[in-house]
């Protein structure tokens, strides 16, 4: 009776506060020029999570090089840092990128010393050796890449590889594939890489972080209960997700407060994390669940996939479901 006890209590506390209504997500981009390159699974997820897009619908150029502006731009994209149009100290900042470069200047990412008479040239091609100086001060390292050189920082974080003859080709330009993949790989340094069945609320958190889809923001909860702002607004009241990992029972719940379409791309992306082989018939079961009353004695379902416990059902209020998943 305390273990259903304290599920409701939770469910009821999450209803009282998760409240907020979300924007249909955006389809996945499907690109002509990347079906077979090799960074293809970083590219999707990347235009996915909105941090760098394709020149249009059907073209990506992954082999292009990229700018110093457009790099700047999808790193601080990527790291959620807020961009806002304020003067630089440069003298060539008008254009579209000049929020990205007050950010970055705020956040120390860039530094106005390290460019000659006060220009940023943002339409050069970057080199290796700007991108490891950009990551390594994104990640707060940047004493540690003056001390050892940012190249060698860059390896040792896994954020780049070098050549097979031992150089790093710090003076080489990246190209569009590279650059994502030296982001995402900042990403990994900044937030870890997920565990096989996250239990804490920092390891939840790397996970949700990894998602193809998610373009949001996380808050911390009472106790262990991670919040999900699928929408990524400043409003406490958008969290209208959130995941636990209950210790007593030994399960990991999913609250859904409401159904919008971002929610249910990051449910989706969720539960294919846990059934690799059967989330599309767990993520049908939760749709179903979704849809109906309360009242209904089908709005409980209970089931095993992929060799853990699937249980999803619908909250009293006929607006949450709860998801359930054992180990």
């Amino acid at each position: 009776m305390q273990k259903i006890g304290r599920l409701v209590v939770t469910i009821t506390l999450l209803v009282a506060m998760l409240m907020g209504v979300q924007a249909a997500a955006a389809a996945a981009a499907v690109f002509t020029d990347t079906k077979t390159h090799w960074a293809k699974k970083e590219i999707d997820t990347a235009v996915a999570q909105g941090w760098i897009n394709g020149y249009d619908a059907k073209t990506f150029k992954p082999d292009a090089n990229i700018t110093r502006a457009e790099f700047l731009k999808s790193l601080v994209a990527a790291l959620k840092i807020k961009a806002e149009d304020t003067d630089t100290p440069f003298t060539d900042d008008a254009g579209w990128f000049r929020s990205y470069i007050a950010a970055g200047l705020k956040q120390s990412i860039i530094k106005v010393g390290d460019y000659k008479e006060n220009t940023f040239e943002p339409n050069l091609p970057i080199t290796r050796e700007e991108i490891a100086r950009m990551t390594i001060r994104a990640l707060g390292k940047d004493l540690e890449g003056v001390k050892s050189g940012y190249l060698a920082v860059a390896k040792k974080l896994e954020i780049m590889k070098g050549y097979p003859d031992g150089t790093m080709g710090g003076e080489k330009n990246a190209t569009r594939a590279e650059a994502v993949v030296m982001i995402a790989n900042t990403l990994t340094a900044k937030n870890g890489k997920p565990v096989a069945y996250p239990k804490t609320r920092e390891e939840l958190n790397t996970m949700i972080q990894s998602l193809p889809s998610f373009k949001g923001t996380t808050t911390n909860g009472s106790g262990g209960i991670l919040l999900i702002n699928a929408k990524g607004s400043d409003n406490f009241f958008d969290n209208t997700l959130a995941i636990e990992y209950v210790i007593e029972l030994k399960k990991t719940s999913i609250i859904i407060s409401e159904s919008s379409a971002e929610n249910q791309s990051v449910v989706k992306e969720l539960l294919k994390y846990y059934y690799p082989k059967s989330y599309e018939k767990a993520y049908s079961s939760y749709i179903k669940v979704n849809g109906l009353d309360s009242s209904n004695a089908n709005s409980v379902f209970e089931t095993k996939y992929d060799n853990r416990t699937f249980k999803v059902y619908k909250g009293s209020d006929n607006k949450t479901v709860m998801v359930r998943i054992g180990e």
